[in-house]
């Protein structure tokens, strides 16, 4: 084998592992925010009820959480489609992928 071919191979995986990695990282730290914002919007809305301040429909708040969940599982599936595969490589697209994998597993 002719070390010349080795290179381009190797480098297109190492940085798209690293490419990985960063975008994993980015993701698990995005889900976490909106998370956190959307527990403490939540939390300040039971809190306000509770206090009488406001008025809840838990019903329709039911129903509001539904459609937002749905439209956000359509656009998330609508972001993982990575499109022509071939344009990105094998190797690249499989360290891309092992990088995300790594990067969301880790705590």
């Amino acid at each position: 084998m002719n070390l010349d071919n080795l290179v381009p191979i190797a480098t297109s995986v190492g940085g798209g592992f690293f490419i990985g990695v960063l975008l994993g990282y980015f993701v698990k730290k995005v889900i976490k925010i909106l998370l956190f914002l959307a527990g403490g919007i939540v939390g300040l809305l039971l809190y306000l009820h509770q206090q009488q301040v406001i008025s809840l429909n838990i019903e329709r708040l039911g129903g509001s959480s539904t459609v937002i969940l749905t439209t956000l599982s359509s656009s998330f599936e609508k972001m993982t489609q990575f499109g022509d595969m071939s344009s990105l490589g094998i190797p690249l697209a499989a360290s891309i992928a092992a990088g995300f994998t790594v990067a969301l597993a880790k705590s």
